[in-house]
């Protein structure tokens, strides 16, 4: 198999594993000869996927919803007006849900709800997905498929994902790359990749702070020899599929921040130090890239993200290494002292 041949089969593994949604379904990748890109395809989206007028909000990249999407997601949402009381109208154009840039289907995963994931290659760098789609029969892995064709529908729940890459871009804040799938080592905004005068419409509809110095926001954090950034528990492989895929989720923490508010610090467990979750922490305590070795034991009160009034418990951290943390959450904790006992944790970058 050649270094390209390799390359797909691998990041087909790593889709495969990683599909929003769980991991259930059925796949259609490319296990025959790598899918070609469209002759003269451009790394631009020039059509919206779904009809802006019908789209409520618009979210960036980062978001953190344990179990699932333990570390800070790789792909953004567009969320549908009213999706809860509009009835389902399949034909509708509403619904529609178009192909953003003219690619070739190189990877389709039908899902156990119905919808489907379904993969573009639109240049030899370039390529995006979208997610929780109703597709239209006679899509296959090879179809070419233009910039405006309809694709399908979105699911009842009226909202789809758009994530996309570019190997031409390396993402720096991945303090060991081995844990992560090539859609996250090269992620993009996908809001950046549309043309004017889409960019600025979709911009407008953006869900995110105005103090926020960037439109977009980011998924890599980490920092070699701080806390701040993803760390996996020590009886996880060193691999993308493991770390990143349905069996790292519960065993994965990030230290990361907020894709809404990008000063707000947050915390998220996957499930095997406590309960899944995400938790703010308290104006004093440090920040997480600020957290050394030298800086011993930590203590952070987890603070439920919605109020800064209630305590979760508290989270001890210390790093014995650059790489290596011992880590313990107190459920219910609320005063702030606390040691280390027999069920403290050693996660690892």
């Amino acid at each position: 198999m050649n270094s390209r041949r390799a390359r797909n089969a691998r990041l087909a593994v790593s889709l495969l594993l990683a599909a929003c949604g769980g991991d259930s379904g059925n796949a259609i990748s490319p296990t025959h000869p790598v899918v070609d890109p469209p002759p003269g395809a451009v790394a631009a989206f020039t059509v919206s996927p779904v009809a802006l007028d019908s789209v409520a909000i618009i979210t960036p990249l980062g978001n953190l919803a344990p179990p699932g999407h333990v570390l800070p997601t790789d792909h953004a949402y567009m969320y549908a007006v009213d999706f809860d009381q509009r009835p389902i109208q399949r034909d509708s154009a509403v619904r529609g849900v178009y192909a953003p840039a003219t690619g070739a289907i190189d990877f389709m995963y039908l899902q156990a709800g119905g919808d489907s994931k379904v993969q573009f290659r639109v240049t030899e760098d370039f390529s995006y997905y979208l997610d929780h789609v109703v597709l239209l029969a006679g899509l296959t892995v090879g179809t070419i498929v233009h910039a405006g064709d309809l694709v399908g529908h979105t699911n009842p729940g009226g909202a789809i994902d758009l994530g996309a890459w570019d190997r031409k871009v390396t993402n720096t804040g991945f303090v060991n790359p081995r844990r992560y799938g090539e859609q996250s080592l090269h992620v993009v905004s996908p809001w950046s990749r549309f043309t004017e005068p889409l960019r600025s419409q979709i911009y407008a509809r953006l869900r995110r702070h105005p103090s926020a110095t960037e439109r977009d926001a980011r998924i890599d954090f980490g920092v070699t020899g701080r806390l701040v950034g993803d760390w996996f528990h020590e009886s996880l492989p060193v691999t993308a599929a493991e770390s990143s895929g349905p069996n790292g989720w519960p065993k994965s923490i990030s230290f990361a921040f907020d894709y809404y508010d990008p000063s707000k610090v947050r915390i998220s467990i996957g499930g095997t130090l406590a309960s899944a979750g995400v938790w703010g922490i308290t104006p004093e305590a440090p920040r997480p890239r600020d957290v050394q070795v030298a800086s011993g034991k930590v203590a952070y009160r987890l603070m439920y993200t919605e109020s800064t009034q209630v305590q979760y418990g508290l989270l001890l951290v210390e790093m014995l290494a650059e790489d290596r943390l011992r880590i313990e959450v107190f459920v219910g904790n609320q005063d702030g002292d606390a040691a280390f006992d027999g069920n403290a944790m050693i996660y690892l970058r």
